[in-house]
C-alpha cells in the first residue's frame, strides 16, 4: 500500500504536469449509440463497459478498490504482460533480474506494474482519450527508459485500444488489458459460450509457464473452435486444468502484425456477443480462477491478447525485445453486438 500511497503524494506535487485528471477521477467515453466506457488515470484502467446499459465486466462503483485491485480489474498490464519465468531474461549478452511476484515468476511487470502507477491524460474527447506514462531506466527491473502511449475510443459498439512505445535502451515490451468479461451479470461463466480461432494453445507447468511451442487443441478441452460453453470444457478431466487450476493459457495466433479476429464470447441469456480483435500473436483464455470478494472466482473471463509468455526467453517464440530505433505498436479492439 506505501508505493501506491506515494504514487499519489507524487500525483499531488506533481499537478502542475498532470493537469487535466485525478488519479481516480473517472473519465467517460462514449459512442453516441450504445457503448459506454469509464476509465481511470491510475493503471490505465477500464472500469467499467456498457452496452445497451448493461454492464459488460466486472466493475467496482468505489473507485478506491482500484488503488489496491488485487485482481487487475480492467488494468493496463506491462512492462511484460504474463510472465517471465524466474524474472530472468537476457538482451544482447546483458542478463537482468526482476522482482518475482508470482511464485518463482514475474507476473504482470512486477510489484508495481503499470497497472500501478499514475498515467498522464494528454487528449479528451466525449469518444476517446490519450494516456501516457514515462517509465524511467531500471523501472520494476526492466532496461531502457519507455514512453508509453495508449488511445482508447468508442465507437460503432467498439472499444479500441492503441498501444505505441518507444525506448532509449533495449528492453522488453508486451502490453495488454485485463478486463473480466461477464455479459449477463450472473455469477458464474459457465453458461457464457466461447469460440477462439486457432487450433494450437501454449501447454503450461505447476507455474504456468510454458511447456513447448505449441500444442493442437484436437481431442481436448482446450478446442473452441466452434462455439462451446465454458462451464462444459472446465468439467473436463484435464492435467492442463489442474495446472491452471481452470483455464490461464495462452492461444497462439501468427505473428504477422495484421488484424486478427481473435475470439467471440456469447450470453445465451442477453444474446450480447463480444469479439476480441488484435494484431498481437497471442491470447491468454483466463477464467478468473483466483478471483475473490467482492466477486466469485469463475465468475468472468479474460481475453487477453498479449505476446506469448515466457517470450524473451525463446528462440522461436515471437519477439519480445524493442530497440531504440523501434517503434512498438499494438492495436485491441472489444466490439459488442446483439
Amino acid at each position: 500500500m506505501t508505493g501506491i500511497v506515494n504514487a499519489v503524494i507524487w500525483w499531488r506535487m506533481s499537478v502542475a504536469s498532470i493537469s487535466i485528471n485525478k488519479p481516480l477521477e473517472v473519465i467517460k467515453l462514449n459512442d453516441g449509440k450504445s457503448l459506454t466506457a469509464e476509465i481511470l488515470p491510475f493503471g490505465a484502467i477500464i472500469k467499467s463497459i456498457k452496452f445497451n446499459n448493461q454492464e459488460m465486466t466486472l466493475s467496482v462503483d468505489d473507485s478506491q478498490y482500484y488503488l489496491e485491485n488485487p485482481f487487475y480489474l480492467g488494468a493496463t498490464v506491462g512492462r511484460y504482460a504474463n510472465r517471465i519465468a524466474g524474472g530472468r531474461f537476457s538482451l544482447s549478452g546483458t542478463e537482468y533480474q526482476l522482482d518475482t511476484n508470482n511464485g518463482p515468476n514475474s507476473l504482470h511487470g512486477g510489484v508495481k506494474g503499470f497497472n500501478k502507477v499514475l498515467w498522464q491524460v494528454t487528449q479528451q474527447s466525449e469518444s476517446e482519450v490519450e494516456l501516457y506514462y514515462c517509465s524511467p531506466d531500471g523501472d520494476q527491473g526492466f532496461p531502457g527508459q519507455l514512453k508509453v502511449w495508449q488511445t482508447i475510443s468508442a465507437k460503432n459498439g467498439e472499444l479500441t485500444l492503441r498501444f505505441k512505445a518507444t525506448t532509449d535502451k533495449e528492453t522488453l515490451v508486451n502490453f495488454t488489458n485485463h478486463c473480466y468479461f461477464n455479459l449477463d451479470g450472473s455469477d458464474s461463466i459457465n453458461e457464457h459460450f466461447v469460440q477462439i480461432n486457432t487450433n494450437h494453445f501454449l501447454p503450461i507447468d505447476k507455474t504456468s509457464i510454458p511447456l513447448n511451442n505449441g500444442q493442437t487443441v484436437a481431442g481436448t478441452c482446450f478446442d473452441f473452435c466452434t462455439a462451446t460453453q465454458l462451464g462444459d470444457a472446465l468439467c473436463a478431466a484435464s492435467p492442463q486444468l489442474e495446472a491452471g487450476n481452470g483455464f490461464d493459457h495462452c492461444y497462439i495466433f501468427n505473428n504477422d502484425g495484421s488484424l486478427k479476429t481473435m475470439a467471440t464470447l456469447t450470453s445465451p441469456h442477453t444474446n450480447v456477443s463480444l469479439t476480441l480483435k488484435s494484431t498481437q500473436p497471442g491470447m491468454q483464455l483466463y477464467t478468473a480462477n483466483f478471483v475473490g470478494a467482492p466477486f466469485k472466482a469463475r465468475q468472468a473471463v479474460c481475453f487477453e491478447a498479449q505476446n506469448w509468455p515466457d517470450a524473451p526467453n525463446r528462440e522461436n517464440f515471437p519477439k519480445a525485445n524493442l530497440l531504440p530505433e523501434e517503434n512498438y505498436e499494438q492495436v485491441i479492439i472489444y466490439a459488442f453486438s446483439e
